[in-house]
């Protein structure tokens, strides 16, 4: 479009105006001639048109750039001079909508490459030949404190710059990558090197491209901080070259979209994550929909991409493709001028790590299987065992209650009751162990006086400590009124332990010291032999479950002390052991200290004067299919006075003669020929004539949990097998009350 203007007055009045642009600008020759500017063109353009034309007027040669009905056009005015002065104003207009969209599309792009760059954990820079380096994001300077500048190999020292290799050899600058790149032409990738300054030292992994700027031979240098990961041994990521190449180091995929879901940018790394063929350039410009096809549920990914793009906030999710990998996706809204303009999406293969966590689970229900399974063999074990054991300890107990046995007949009874309690303790630790690791094990914790526990304990174990001659002493007098907040029983079973270990592993004619100390809020008791002790190698061992230390021909399972180790772990406490071979052993363990105030838990099991004479006959019911176990129940009742015993070997039996006869007391056993025993104590429950009978439960059964619903379900109470029979006519005293009588 070419036009004349001319000055008339204070006017500019345009003189003539033609060319093709002038219809593009939707306007015609007789809207320009003939009128001012403000005639034709909104009133926001007219003061600036005015503007140039009065300094063209002036002589000045002017350009400039306006957009106008969406048509954006380059101005060029030329003042024409007569005889020195200005008469005449041409102007020439070019319309460049077409170069000034273009230049657009190219800011755009470049701004998406460096959201990308700006995004990334890499330090990117620029170094040029002669020393300068332009970094292109802030991690430079974050990861090296390196700012734009110079750097050449002669001044770097100054700024005090040293490089290592792997092998901590100095590299010389001539020998960076980024110098070589730009001496040789070629790419480095992935160099290992050391940044020192300050004393300080950061591994990067480095990668060096040729570039030109300004015509020059120039190194694009990318590199990200792997101190951690070399420390570790773990290989990172490549880092992002510049633009595109920067996208190609890159260990995750990266795939860009514009806002139709065209992709716009993509990496080979995506190509390889999400198994798909050909080269990058195959897939700039297609809709990304198109290649929904590699995943296992195409319509959900493609809602769901939909809903997350709808949203326009950063989300990370997991999908799985139709090969069977398993890939996290994340995803990025792209922002250009404050607009919304795309979509950035980041891809991971994380199928072996998923493979791995499957195989994790699957281990651990594995584990809880053979666990249960553990469990319920060790509660089988316990049964069985208990019930001949029932009948050993049982016989045994009465034959030392009879008193027409010789002294060596009653030594010889004596031992048979103590090789049996010695298996039902080793019964008892195996299940205790058992329950510990398992978690089931239950702590009933109370304000216990350790003065009393110890107490007991030494004299529990007195009489086994006199047959080696072993004096046991005690060093407690500052802790006379300590407590600790611990479990009673658990507490005795503890030292019971530890002492019966003392005097076990002692030697004939020794010592054992019981000891406590307290240090900061902690009681720490110690019990000290005179032994044979244990070398620095056996310290840890002896903690371990079924271990026995070399040489010694003291009777024992290595159970002991790891559940001594257990058990003080459970009530807060620590466990150890020092020892001198030759000299002796000092097994130790800490407690919390509780103050005096606190709720004291008694810790003596008050011993009951047994008086079963009641002057008329107790009718006593005892359901049980085990001849030795009726065997026994029959001899103990044959010795009680006013006590008669009806037998039932299966359980309608025991219903039967419950419907036949009035029973003051029932003991049921479980494991019954015809049905349980469950059953018979709900039948006898509903039946009126039984429902108020005391029924105890009689079994080999000893696991907490068992004997717990038990008791809630209505049972008087619950004996185990071997039966202690001191403790059986306890019993019997506390159920059959004297106030029964007629």
């Amino acid at each position: 479009m070419i036009y004349k203007v001319k000055k008339i007055g204070n006017e500019f009045i345009h003189t003539s105006c033609d060319g093709e642009m002038l219809y593009q600008l939707g306007l015609k020759p007789q809207d320009i001639i003939g009128k001012r500017v403000h005639e034709f063109f909104p009133a926001e353009f007219v003061k600036s048109k005015q503007d140039f034309f009065q300094k063209a007027w002036a002589g000045e040669f002017l350009q400039y750039e306006t957009r106008f009905n969406n048509v954006h056009y380059l101005t060029t005015l030329r003042p024409m001079f007569e005889d020195g002065k200005v008469v005449e104003i041409v102007g020439t207009s070019i319309n460049i909508s077409e170069i000034k969209a273009k230049e657009e599309q190219i800011r755009e792009t470049e701004m998406l490459y460096r959201s990308v760059v700006t995004t990334m954990m890499e330090g990117i820079l620029i170094l040029e030949q002669d020393g300068k380096v332009t970094p292109l994001n802030e991690n430079v300077e974050k990861l090296t404190s390196i700012v734009a500048g110079s750097y050449d190999p002669e001044t770097a020292a100054q700024f005090g710059f040293e490089i290592f290799n792997e092998a901590g050899d100095p590299i010389p600058p001539s020998q960076w990558p980024g110098y070589k790149t730009i001496e040789t032409g070629l790419q480095f990738q992935n160099v290992i090197c050391a940044l020192k300054r300050d004393g300080q030292t950061r591994w990067f992994s480095l990668n060096s491209k040729p570039i030109t700027k300004s015509g020059q031979n120039a190194a694009l240098v990318s590199f990200f901080e792997i101190t951690k990961q070399k420390e570790q041994k773990l290989q990172m990521r490549e880092s992002y070259a510049f633009q595109k190449t920067l996208l190609e180091n890159l260990d995750n995929g990266i795939v860009a979209t514009d806002q139709n879901r065209v992709i716009t940018l993509t990496n080979k790394k995506a190509l390889e994550v999400l198994g798909l063929p050909g080269e990058i350039e195959d897939y700039i410009g297609k809709p990304s929909p198109d290649f929904h096809h590699i995943w296992k549920n195409k319509a959900a990914i493609n809602q769901l991409v939909i809903n997350t793009m709808q949203k326009g906030i950063r989300l990370t999710d997991e999908v799985e493709t139709i090969d069977g990998k398993t890939i996290e996706a994340r995803y990025i809204p792209f922002n250009f001028d404050k607009k919304f303009s795309g979509h950035i999406f980041e891809f991971v293969d994380i199928s072996k790590r998923k493979k791995l966590e499957r195989s994790l689970i699957k281990a651990k229900d594995a584990a809880e299987k053979a666990n249960l399974a553990k469990s319920e063999f060790l509660s089988n074990m316990s049964h069985e065992l208990r019930t001949p054991l029932n009948g050993v300890l049982g016989f045994a107990q009465l034959l030392e209650l009879d008193g027409s046995l010789n002294e060596e007949q009653l030594d010889y009874v004596q031992e048979i009751v103590k090789g049996g309690q010695h298996l039902l303790q080793l019964i008892n630790e195996i299940l205790d162990l058992s329950r510990i690791e398992s978690g089931k094990l239950k702590m009933n914790f109370g304000t216990v006086p350790v003065h009393k526990v110890i107490s007991e304990c030494i004299k529990n174990i007195e009489p086994i400590a006199r047959k080696k001659n072993i004096m046991i002493r005690t060093e407690f007098d500052q802790c006379r009124r300590v407590f600790v907040m611990a479990d009673p029983i658990r507490l005795k079973q503890i030292l019971l332990n530890l002492l019966d270990n003392a005097i076990k592993y002692n030697r004939l004619n020794g010592e054992v010291i019981v000891s406590a100390c307290i240090k900061a809020d902690k009681l720490f008791i110690h019990v000290k032999d005179t032994g044979g002790g244990i070398t620095e190698e056996e310290y840890r061992k002896v903690f371990m479950p079924f271990y026995r230390v070399d040489g010694t021909d003291a009777e024992g399972a290595g159970i002991g002390l790891p559940l001594v180790n257990q058990l003080v772990t459970l009530m807060g406490g620590d466990v150890g052991v020092a020892s001198v071979v030759g000299e002796g052993s000092d097994f130790w363990f800490s407690l919390n200290i509780e103050t005096k105030d606190g709720r004291q838990t008694d810790v003596h099991t008050e011993r009951l004067q047994v008086n079963l004479n009641y002057g008329r006959q107790i009718h006593v019911l005892y359901v049980e299919d085990n001849e030795s176990n009726i065997h026994l129940l029959d001899c103990v009742f044959n010795a009680i006075p006013d006590y008669n015993l009806v037998i039932a070997r299966t359980g309608e039996e025991g219903l039967l003669a419950a419907d036949q006869i009035t029973f003051d007391l029932i003991l049921l056993d479980f494991n019954l020929p015809d049905i349980s025993g469950l059953e018979v104590f709900y039948r006898l429950k509903a039946i009126t004539k039984t429902s108020e009978v005391p029924i105890v439960a009689l079994s080999a059964n000893a696991m907490p949990s068992d004997i717990k619903k038990v008791l809630e379900i209505g049972f008087t109470s619950y004996l185990t097998k071997p039966l202690d029979i001191k403790h059986f006519l306890n019993i019997l005293e506390r159920i059959v009350e004297p106030t029964s009588i007629n």
